[in-house]
């Protein structure tokens, strides 16, 4: 690569990092006619030609479309690039850092709402850009903030879990995923989980075969086989009661033949060793637990195994 490949990359990359893909188009093209075999420049001028149109009708939109479109295309962004031959991640983060400063930009006039559940979402959303941003402690505020408006909110608390997981804060980590994905782990946008802690896990998931809402529920199923939710917290009276009743519905909706086995068959189980967990620190907990293991073993006999085995 040549010095004037080199100076014009640089000049490109900080536009993309401003958010100007359509001026840094202009300097890329310029610079591959020195150098035309340049697969780094051809790819940036893919990326730019993606972003391109899109950014330059954001200021038609009002500020929350702004962010929310900034989102969706990110994901199509993202999509759309393991189609690419090739790929330059000195590209991409540019691109990234000037994606989620815009969208920054759109959800910061929205984090007073008056609606807590509205204003919940805005802070999830700044939390998100300064994760992406590297701004882990800061993102971490705005994550608190968010939960104490919509506690229990598993894209909140997932979110959190990554952050604490970039920051090698392990345990916290474990913890609150593992919340997240009992609390509702279709609610959870696996796309915009970074830590290798999480990520790891999600692959391990895929190749056993599963995809879309499948794929989420049996994450912390996998979880737990896997050591990765291995970190526990006890039990209120009230939500031991409330798990065993949710469990008693999801059995008997798994007698219904209109039932989907595919997103069920997991959560059950997922509930069944959240109860696991709370009959081990009881004194009658060893008849109970094998109560439950029998039923995991009537479920899904390799899921049975694996648990033993990783026991």
């Amino acid at each position: 690569m040549g010095v004037q490949s080199d100076e014009g990359l640089s000049k490109a990359y900080k536009l993309l990092e401003e958010g100007k893909p359509s001026q840094a188009r202009q300097i890329l093209a310029e610079t591959l006619q020195f150098d035309l075999d340049n697969a780094e420049i051809k790819f940036a001028i893919w990326c730019c030609n993606f972003w391109s149109d899109f950014i330059r009708q954001l200021p038609s939109l009002d500020v929350y479309e702004r962010g929310e479109g900034l989102f969706s295309q990110w994901k199509s962004f993202r999509e759309e690039k393991q189609r690419y031959k090739v790929s330059f991640d000195n590209v991409v983060y540019a691109m990234e850092k000037g994606i989620f400063t815009l969208a920054l930009q759109s959800y910061e006039p929205l984090r007073n709402d008056s609606d807590p559940v509205q204003k919940a979402e805005a802070l999830r959303k700044i939390g998100f850009c300064c994760k992406k941003l590297g701004k882990y402690d800061e993102a971490l505020l705005y994550l608190t903030e968010a939960n104490q408006n919509a506690p229990s909110s598993a894209p909140i608390l997932a979110e959190m879990a990554d952050c604490y997981a970039l920051c090698g804060e392990e345990k916290n980590a474990k913890v609150l995923f593992r919340e997240a994905f009992f609390i509702n782990a279709q609610e959870i946008d696996l796309a915009f989980l970074d830590s290798e802690l999480i990520c790891f896990l999600i692959r391990e998931v895929r190749k056993q075969g599963y995809e879309g809402v499948a794929l989420q529920e049996w994450i912390p199923v996998y979880g737990v086989l896997y050591g990765v939710f291995n970190i526990k917290r006890k039990l209120r009276s009230h939500e031991v009661g409330r798990l065993k009743q949710d469990i008693y519905a999801k059995e008997n909706e798994l007698r219904n033949p209109s039932s989907n086995l595919k997103t069920l068959t997991p959560r059950l189980i997922n509930m069944y060793f959240w109860l696991i967990d709370h009959y081990v620190r009881t004194e009658d907990g060893r008849e109970k637990t094998n109560e439950v293991l029998l039923k995991i073993k009537m479920l899904d006999r390799n899921i049975y195994g694996l648990y033993h085995a990783a026991k």
